[in-house]
């Protein structure tokens, strides 16, 4: 049932300073019928706005212009791209409703990532679910607080999906004195906002377009601390340097990615990282577990994604567990008697309204006894 008018005014009819006082329950449900509209209309189930809401997306069209014009330092065939981009997606009726309802093009950063979004640069959209992202002058800087992102983001299960896990890195690290650390696929590194230690030892492994390290970590002597590989995860083992000398390795957000079922990759990535621990080393990583906030994000929001290699998302924490624990039997298998991997922690990422969001698993490295 699609809500109704009386619950889901918006944006021009909600103060900023009310939005918190929507009920949880009301969003889950205001974010099932957006994803519901995007998911017919990409079947072709429905028309597009521009037979069905003409007026309404070209009002949106004009709002996002004169913020373009009047916020942006970008020229006039850069601005007239985007508004071709927008004109394109906001025939979505889904999308066009979570414009309206968030009156986005008042946020510079709310227009700023679904750019990052739709041009596929990941590691900066990953940014901006932690409050950090760019204006539209370019500017990187947090996020100000009354900004309509913080609302958006505040009930989204995924942006807080990912701040709980790049915190609770930051918060491992710092509990056990770690000195040094890897991240598999780490982009921007978002857990760089939760406070990591100016001497720590960090390796990034990313083929993926990361912004300069100047920008990410002011600070030299920390940069001087920080080596980004340019390459896929499965090239760590040839840095023979980083072999057996890791305290942590760790891999968020990855899993989406890898084949296990055909290819073993996620078996591959967690051989990768046992090889960078020294013995008693810990890894890192999790699986991502279908929402309604998830389905929201792929269909609505249209997070890039390959059809003809879909994204490894589970239902339910039990097969997110039962896949981990086959994983790490094969991974223990392979590993020849040279070394035993040994689970510490396996902890649902529980986001209310909308449920379980991930499985992260803790692995310890143990010499083979």
């Amino acid at each position: 049932m699609a809500p109704s008018n009386d619950v889901f005014k918006n944006a021009w009819d909600i103060s900023r300073e009310q939005y918190h006082l929507l009920p949880r329950e009301a969003v889950k449900a205001w974010a099932s019928h957006q994803a519901d509209l995007s998911e017919k209309y990409q079947r072709g189930l429905i028309l597009g706005t521009s037979t069905t809401a003409l007026t309404r997306k070209r009002c949106m069209l004009a709002h996002c212009q004169n913020a373009l014009i009047t916020r942006s330092n970008l020229t006039q065939e850069e601005i007239n791209r985007r508004l071709d981009q927008l004109n394109k997606y906001l025939e979505d009726p889904g999308l066009l409703e979570n414009f309206e309802f968030f009156d986005i093009p008042s946020s510079d950063f709310m227009l700023q990532f679904y750019f990052a979004v739709w041009d596929r640069r990941i590691a900066e959209v990953m940014g901006y679910l932690h409050n950090y992202g760019k204006d539209l002058q370019g500017v990187v800087r947090k996020v100000p607080e009354d900004d309509v992102w913080y609302q958006m983001s505040y009930f989204e299960g995924m942006n807080n999906n990912e701040r709980i896990k790049a915190k609770g890195i930051a918060d491992f690290i710092g509990q056990h004195q770690l000195t040094h650390v890897t991240s598999f696929g780490g982009g921007n590194i978002p857990e760089r906002l939760y406070g990591l230690p100016a001497s720590l030892q960090l390796t990034v492994f990313d083929d993926g377009p990361v912004s300069p390290l100047e920008e990410l970590f002011p600070d030299p002597i920390q940069r001087s601390h920080v080596n980004y590989i340019h390459e896929r995860l499965d090239k760590a083992p040839t840095h023979q340097e980083l072999i057996g000398t890791q305290d942590l390795v760790w891999m968020h957000g990855v899993s989406m990615y890898l084949n296990e079922e055909e290819r073993h990759e996620m078996t591959g990535a967690i051989l990768c990282g046992i090889a960078l621990l020294k013995p008693g080393g810990f890894m890192k990583y999790d699986y991502l577990l279908w929402t309604e906030s998830m389905r929201r994000v792929i269909k609505t929001q249209c997070w890039p994604y390959d059809p003809k290699n879909p994204m490894v998302i589970f239902r339910d924490i039990d097969q997110a567990s039962d896949r981990g624990m086959r994983t790490l039997t094969d991974v223990n298998m392979r590993l020849f008697g040279h070394a035993n991997v040994q689970v510490v922690n396996i902890e649902p990422t529980i986001i209310v309204p909308w449920g379980t969001t991930s499985v992260r698993f803790t692995v310890r490295k143990q010499p083979f006894v």
